[in-house]
């Protein structure tokens, strides 16, 4: 079951749920702030397609030349 992070409508407090990959409304979701049962999902960075590292960034070498496994 994923975490999801949700905004509420009403009060804009954001948190995150458990949801079932077969859910497709969330508009029944409670906010733990003010009880409002209307919230929208955000797109988090994580959740994101197609994000990609473009800049070449590669992470540095290990000084022990093994990468740390022997």
């Amino acid at each position: 079951m994923p975490i999801f992070e949700f905004r509420c409508k009403k009060c804009n407090y954001v948190f995150e749920e458990f949801v079932f990959l077969s859910k497709t409304n969330f508009d029944d979701l409670i906010c733990p702030e003010c009880g409002e049962m209307n919230a929208e999902k955000l797109m988090s960075a994580f959740s994101s397609s197609g994000a990609s590292l473009s800049s070449g960034y590669a992470a540095p070498a290990s000084s022990c030349g093994s990468g740390g496994f022997s």
